[in-house]
C-alpha cells in the first residue's frame, strides 16, 4: 500500500478562520472500497493510539483478532490479513490487506498527526518557561507585557477588539482572528488532546457540564481559547461580568 500526507490550508468562510487540515492520499484507493481513505480520516487520535497498540499485539500474536472503524466499513484484522468489511452492504468483503499494511498506515498516520499539530510539536516542556516581551494591541491601545497579560479593553465594541493583536519581534498574530478554539472537549477536543494540550502549557483541567476544560489554576476564567499561527500561539480569554470587558493572556509561545 502506498500513500502519502499532506496538510491543506484553507479559510473557513462561516468562521472567518484561516485553518489547516491534514489529508491522507492512498494510491489506487479504490482497490480498498471508496470510503475506506473516509473512515481511516474521522478516526480520533485517542482511537488511533488504541489501534496501533493493539495492531501490535495481533502481529506479535498476543491477540488473535482485533477489528476497528468509524462508520461504513470494519477492519477486520487477523496476523497476517486483515479484510474490509462494508457494514452496509451486508457484511460484504470488499477488500483484503497484509495486516502489515494497516499497522503501518495506521502507525504512520497517527505519527503525522502528531507532529505536524502546532499544538503537539516537539518542543520540550521546559523550554516554555522562557519568559520574553510581547506588544499587545486591543484594537485602540498598545501595551508591553511580560508572560501574562490582565487588563481592561480599551473597547468592548467587538468591532475594535476584534483586531487585537500580539506582536513578538515583528511576528504578530491575531488572536481573536487566526485559528481560534476553545481549549475544551466540547467540540474542538478529545480527552487526550486536551491533556497533551495542558500538560505542556501547564494548565489544568476541569469537569464540567459533562465537558472537560482547560483553566489556569493562578486566574478564574471563563473559557480559555488557544489562537495559533505559523509563529506564534496565544492562550487567552475574555473577561467581564455583563460580556466581554476584560482580557487575560495566560501566555504567549514562539511555534
Amino acid at each position: 500500500m502506498k500513500y502519502k500526507f499532506e496538510q491543506h490550508n484553507y479559510f473557513d468562510k462561516n468562521d472567518n478562520l484561516n485553518k489547516s487540515t491534514s489529508l491522507l492520499i492512498i494510491e489506487d484507493q479504490e482497490n480498498y472500497g471508496e470510503h475506506f481513505s473516509t473512515e481511516i480520516l474521522n478516526l480520533k487520535l485517542d482511537y488511533l493510539e488504541e489501534i496501533v497498540k493493539s495492531l501490535e499485539k495481533v502481529l506479535s500474536g498476543e491477540l488473535l483478532y482485533y477489528d476497528f472503524g468509524y462508520e461504513v466499513y470494519s477492519i477486520e484484522c487477523k496476523k497476517e490479513i486483515s479484510q474490509v468489511i462494508d457494514t452496509y452492504n451486508y457484511w460484504k468483503c470488499i477488500a483484503e490487506i497484509p495486516t502489515q499494511e494497516i499497522y503501518e498506515l495506521m502507525k504512520d498516520w497517527k505519527n503525522y498527526l502528531i507532529a505536524n499539530s502546532k499544538i503537539e510539536n516537539n518542543k520540550a516542556v521546559n523550554d516554555l518557561d522562557i519568559q520574553f516581551t510581547y506588544d499587545f494591541f486591543d484594537g485602540l491601545n498598545l501595551f508591553e507585557a511580560t508572560d501574562s497579560y490582565d487588563n481592561w479593553l480599551s473597547s468592548d465594541d467587538y468591532s475594535v477588539y476584534s483586531n487585537s493583536y500580539v506582536e513578538v519581534q515583528n511576528e504578530k498574530i491575531y488572536i481573536f482572528k487566526e485559528n481560534v478554539k476553545t481549549l475544551s472537549t466540547y467540540n474542538e477536543f478529545n480527552k487526550l488532546e486536551l491533556e497533551l494540550i495542558t500538560e505542556k502549557y501547564k494548565l489544568k483541567i476541569k469537569d464540567w457540564a459533562d465537558c472537560l476544560y482547560a483553566y489556569a489554576e493562578n486566574h478564574i476564567s471563563r473559557r480559555l481559547e488557544i489562537s495559533q499561527n505559523d509563529k506564534l500561539t496565544v492562550i487567552y480569554c475574555l473577561t467581564g461580568s455583563y460580556g466581554p470587558e476584560g482580557v487575560f493572556i495566560y501566555g504567549v509561545y514562539k511555534n
